[in-house]
Formats: C-alpha cells, sequence, structure tokens
C-alpha cells in the first residue's frame, strides 16, 4: 500500500489577498526616498523656485497624519546633516530653527486650511493646495529672514527683497512640484490614465519648445516675448486636456528655463521670473482644474440623463402594461354586468310583462308599470355604465365608428350640442393600448363638454399620417365655449385623466383654455403592425 503526502489545506477563502509587508507600502517608500529627493531638488532649485518647498507640501498631503511625526524627523535630520556640511547657520540654535520651523509651518497652514484627506480628487485639493502654498509661503518667509538676521546680523539684500525673494520661491516650487506628485500619485491608485495622455500625446513640450526656438535668434526686440508667447499654447493645453498635461508642460518649460542659458532671463528684474511663472503656472493649472472638474459633471450628467431615459421608458412600458390591464379588467367587468345582471334584469322584465297580462287590479297594475319603468330606466343606466368601462362599439367596429356614431353622438345629441367628427387614415390599425387611451381621452372631453357647456358645438379630428419612419397621429377636439377659467393646482379630474392617458402612451398633450380652436391637441409617433415588419 502506497503512501502519499496530503495535499497542503487551502485557506478557507483564498480570493482574500494578504497585506504588502510594512517595507513595501508606497509610504514608506516614499520617506525612504524624501531625503535624496530633498537632496536632488535642492541642488536643482535656484533663485527662480525653492523646489523642497513643493516636495513637503506634496508629501504631507500624500502622507497618512499619523506618518507626519516621521516625516518630520526625516526631514529635520537631512536638514541638519546638510547645513552642518555646508555651515549655512552659525548659531547651532538658528541651525535647529531654520531645520524644523519650515516643516511646522507648512504642517500647521495645512492642517489648518487644507482640510487634509488623502482622498480627496485632486480637482478640488489643487487650489486649497495653491492657497495653503501661498499662506505658508509667507509665513516661512518671515520666520527665515529673522532667522538669517539673527545669525548674521544683517542680510545680502535688503529686507524687502529678502521676504519677496524666500516667498516667491517656495510658492513657484509648490507650483511647479504639487500638481506632478497629485499626478504620479494617481498612476500609482486604481485610478490610471494612459501614460501618452499625460504628457497630452506630445503635445505637452510645445511650451518649452516655443521658449527654446526664440531664445535661439540673435535678437529679440523684447526679452520676455519667448515666455510671453509659450503661455499661449500653455493655457491652450489647459482648456483642452485639463491640469495633469498642463502639470507635465509646465514642468517642461520650467526645467527649460533653469538647464538652456536663456539671454531674456538675465535681462528681468530679480523676483519678475519667479514672480510671472509661479502667477502663470498657477492660473494655468486652476483653469486645467475647471476643465476637468466640468467634463467630470457633463459625464455624471450624462450618466443621469440616461438614467432618467431608461428610467423614463421603463415608467412608459410599466403606465401602458396598467392602461392594457386597466382596459382588460373594465372589459371583463363590463361583460360580467352585461351577461349577469343584464340577463337578470330582462329577465325580471320579462316576468313583470306576463304578471301584468294576467293581473286584473288596477292598483297592482299600477304598481307592476311603475316597477317596469325603474327596470327599464335601470336597464339605461347599466347600459352607460357599461359602455364608461369599455364601449362594445370600439371592439365590434373599431376606433373611427366609435368616435363618429358611438355613445359620444347620442350623450351631446341628449345635452343640445351639434356634434361633428373627423376620422382619416388608418385608426382602425391602432394597436389597442392606444385606440383605448385616444377613445378615453376623447370620451373625458366629450363627457366634460357635456357637463360644463362646449358653447353648443363641439368637433373631434383624429388624422394618421404615414410617413417612413413612422406614422404621425394628431387628435384635435373642439368647443365653440371660448375662454374657461382654470385652477393651475387644482385642473380637475378630467383633465388630470386626459394627461394620464397620454403619458401613458408617451404622447405629446396640450390644453388651451384661452380658446376651444383646438381645446385639446395630442400628438404622438406611432407604427402601425404592418409597418413594423418594414425594414
Amino acid at each position: 500500500m502506497s503512501t502519499s503526502n496530503p495535499p497542503p489545506e487551502l485557506p478557507e477563502n483564498a480570493t482574500i489577498e494578504t497585506q504588502s509587508p510594512w517595507w513595501r507600502r508606497p509610504a514608506v517608500i516614499g520617506l525612504a526616498l524624501y531625503p535624496a529627493a530633498w537632496m536632488a531638488l535642492l541642488a536643482a532649485s535656484s533663485t527662480l523656485w525653492f523646489l523642497p518647498a513643493g516636495l513637503r507640501l506634496g508629501t504631507l498631503w500624500l502622507l497618512p497624519r499619523r506618518l507626519w511625526p516621521v516625516m518630520a524627523g526625516v526631514e529635520v535630520a537631512t536638514l541638519l546633516a546638510w547645513n552642518a556640511i555646508g555651515l549655512d547657520y552659525a548659531n547651532p540654535v538658528n541651525l535647529v530653527l531654520g531645520a524644523v520651523l519650515p516643516w511646522c509651518v507648512y504642517a500647521t497652514v495645512l492642517r489648518g486650511i487644507g482640510r487634509h484627506g488623502r482622498g480627496t480628487p485632486a480637482v478640488k485639493a489643487l487650489p486649497r493646495l495653491f492657497a495653503v502654498a501661498f499662506v505658508a509661503a509667507v509665513f516661512n518667509s518671515i520666520l527665515l529672514t529673522a532667522i538669517d538676521l539673527d545669525d548674521s546680523g544683517m542680510l545680502g539684500a535688503g529686507l524687502p527683497a529678502t521676504l519677496v525673494s524666500f516667498a516667491l520661491g517656495d510658492f513657484a516650487g509648490s507650483v511647479l512640484l504639487v500638481p506632478i506628485m497629485l499626478a504620479l500619485a494617481e498612476q500609482v491608485g486604481p485610478k490610471r490614465h494612459p501614460w501618452p495622455e499625460l504628457a497630452a500625446w506630445g503635445v505637452a513640450v510645445a511650451p518649452a519648445a516655443i521658449v527654446l526656438a526664440l531664445a535661439l535668434l540673435p535678437a529679440i526686440e523684447a526679452p520676455i516675448y519667448p515666455l510671453a508667447m509659450a503661455l499661449l499654447p500653455l493655457f491652450l493645453l489647459a482648456h483642452r486636456y485639463g491640469w495633469r498635461a498642463t502639470a507635465v508642460a509646465y514642468g517642461l518649460l520650467c526645467v527649460t528655463l533653469i538647464v538652456v542659458p536663456l539671454p531674456f532671463a538675465s535681462a528681468l528684474q530679480p523676483g519678475q521670473l519667479p514672480l510671472l511663472m509661479g502667477m502663470a503656472g498657477c492660473a494655468a493649472l486652476l483653469l486645467g482644474v475647471a476643465t476637468d472638474a466640468l467634463r467630470t459633471q457633463r459625464r455624471e450628467m450624462d450618466e443621469i440623463v440616461r438614467a432618467l431615459r431608461r428610467r423614463g421608458v421603463e415608467l412608459t412600458l410599466a403606465a401602458n402594461r396598467m392602461a392594457v390591464l386597466q382596459e382588460q379588467e373594465r372589459r371583463r367587468i363590463g361583460v360580467e354586468l352585461h351577461d349577469q345582471i343584464g340577463q337578470d334584469m330582462t329577465a325580471i322584465a320579462t316576468r313583470l310583462r306576463i304578471v301584468e297580462l294576467t293581473a286584473s287590479n288596477p292598483e297592482v297594475l299600477k304598481g307592476l308599470s311603475s316597477i317596469s319603468s325603474l327596470i327599464t330606466s335601470a336597464h339605461g343606466h347599466l347600459r352607460e355604465v357599461i359602455d364608461k368601462l369599455h364601449p362594445a362599439v370600439l371592439d365590434r367596429f373599431g376606433l373611427s365608428r366609435a368616435i363618429a356614431a358611438g355613445p359620444f353622438l347620442e350623450l351631446l345629441r341628449d345635452h343640445g350640442v351639434l356634434y361633428t367628427s373627423r376620422v382619416q387614415g388608418r385608426v382602425d390599425q391602432l394597436p389597442d393600448n392606444i385606440a383605448s387611451a385616444l377613445y378615453r381621452i376623447c370620451q373625458e372631453a366629450v363627457t366634460n363638454g357635456a357637463r360644463h357647456g362646449c358653447g353648443g358645438r363641439m368637433h373631434i379630428r383624429l388624422v394618421l399620417l404615414p410617413s417612413p419612419a413612422a406614422s404621425e397621429l394628431i387628435l384635435e377636439i373642439e368647443d365653440h365655449a371660448g375662454a374657461i377659467a382654470v385652477d393651475p393646482e387644482r385642473p380637475g379630474r378630467g383633465l388630470l385623466n386626459i394627461r394620464d392617458r397620454a403619458d401613458a402612451i408617451d404622447a405629446d398633450y396640450r390644453f388651451n383654455p384661452d380658446s376651444g380652436m383646438p381645446r385639446h391637441w395630442v400628438h404622438l409617433w406611432v407604427r402601425l403592425p404592418d409597418e413594423e415588419l418594414e425594414p
């Protein structure tokens, strides 16, 4: 007998993914690379912008708040090591303050007005982060200027120039780096975008290419022209492709201004270029944010419209089904009334006549005659109820005959109203639900006209016009009552029934209280049974 190792036991639910080790999580990897990124960006910084400020703000936003103390320790240790080598501060206290206070300023401002939330979409996060970058840059410039004054007792430039330099450098660095960090963070998450889309399929290099091409010209009348002409494609990119492609184009433009020696940069006054680039980049990115927000709202609205259309179609089908069921139930009740109660009343009337023939007492004959008259009247009322439930003329002779010579004619003639009608087209081939709805609309209008007055005349016009796609049906009901008063809040049961019937067959309905020419108007596109077989 051979023995074999038992198969390994499988977990109860093999589809549950185990959490990755802590050292492979994006937050831990980002903190491990933070010192190297800080040093590289510090080396790439210039008088135009201070890139580590953007790295600090973007990392604070992307990191969970519980890891902020770890980030603070990593940044302070990096700055202390750098300052120890570079000997930027003579006083050790100023060295510690210069390493600790900037992080505290950015973290405090972000927590105070930034409403930190890593799950916030970039469309909502970018405007808030730009506001945080501006406020934090102003406070940070004041603190760093005070530390420099305390450390050396003098400034290389004037006090206003130093404050502006620190503030503009931090703000320009944040405008440049934070959008790129948010775009890259999205690529790590589930909502990824195709990499060519981030660069607008190569269009993002246009601003940098324009600056480089114009800067290579031998002579330029105004040194700011190359940069000013590059801002037009930057804003066009923001309008067409959104903030992600704008962030890439803005970053390439800034790299061009740093790496390539441009003759117009030296001609500008100190602070002009970072101010121009910071404001232009902020405006272009906010335009891109607005573009993405509008497109997102457009997609959401399209989805809502499609859902509403589906729901409208479902409601129309449900209304048609309810109308069909209602007509079937009316027909069943009418048949039962006709076959049972009608026959019973006929039998009672017959027996009364027999009794009348055999009775000789005048009082008995008078009573029997009165009972016979009551039965005849009740029989007439029963026929009216049956006709209202489901007119037999509609089943026997069709819609055109029911409108032309049906109960409408008798009802209006009994009320002294001149009734005329005109039916044109193959209306007798309409589906049962549409024919029943049109008949009920005419019945309600005729009943209201007979009850409330219609000026002594009523005319019904029903036309079915064939067309290649579908037949066009128009129903007009006219009267001579003139203007009538209708409360829009309480239009009356009759008008509500007409509107419900028109909605059930997906028809356009209009009621004219000012004139009865026509009073009711119904319009509908319908396919006849034989038309549905046509290609």
